[in-house]
């Protein structure tokens, strides 16, 4: 389980057996069964996740109305990055989707080792880079793809998250009803059968 951690992180700046052993002594092992409520609106975020094992999925409320906002799946690192950096109530809810399993650091810990050591500095730059551009990418793919493009690059980014995530949550991630996601699904089917039949 820690060995997928330290691969994790190892991705963005590698990391000695000296500085691995020292993240265990604050990372905390946590199990949860499904549909457990990690994080809820008006929270504050105290921990950055680190998924393991599972998927997760966090929403906010729009005119009443559930969105799902974002995906987690296993070697994700998971938080309301909002509210765990800025201190401030989260915008959004964090569900589990499956049972999980989680190794967890504090927003207090990670502080201290970010003071410890530029090597943890420099990681949780890098991390909270990439999960920014992450969100810019999403931002621009709302505000400029079509809804058959969004969903061919989430089908090219996850190619299973359709035995992962309920239709309806995809479609109120890819801002769109669930009749038009079965649309896309049958048309891409089509699309992928005529190129498969091509010599």
């Amino acid at each position: 389980m820690q060995q997928k951690i330290f691969d994790a992180l190892n991705q963005f700046v590698m990391l000695s057996l000296e500085y691995q052993e020292e993240l265990i002594k604050f990372v905390v092992l946590q199990e949860f069964p499904k549909d457990t409520i990690l994080l809820k609106v008006g929270e504050v975020s105290n921990y950055l996740h680190f998924l393991a094992e599972g998927s997760v999925r966090a929403i906010y409320y729009q005119d009443s109305k559930e969105v799902t906002s974002w995906f987690g799946f296993e070697g994700d690192f998971i938080t309301s990055f909002y509210s765990f950096v800025s201190r401030k109530p989260s915008p959004e809810s964090i569900i589990l989707i499956s049972d999980c399993k989680l190794l967890s650091i504090s927003y207090k810990n990670l502080q201290f080792l970010y003071d410890k050591d530029l090597v943890w500095n420099k990681l949780g730059r890098l991390i909270t880079e990439h999960y920014y551009v992450e969100y810019r990418e999403r931002i621009l793919s709302l505000q400029s793809m079509s809804a058959a493009e969004r969903y061919d690059e989430l089908i090219k980014k996850h190619p299973n998250i359709l035995d992962k995530v309920k239709l309806g949550h995809l479609a109120s991630y890819l801002g769109i009803t669930q009749e038009t996601l079965s649309r896309l699904r049958a048309t891409r089917k089509n699309r992928h059968r005529l190129e498969n039949k091509l010599p």
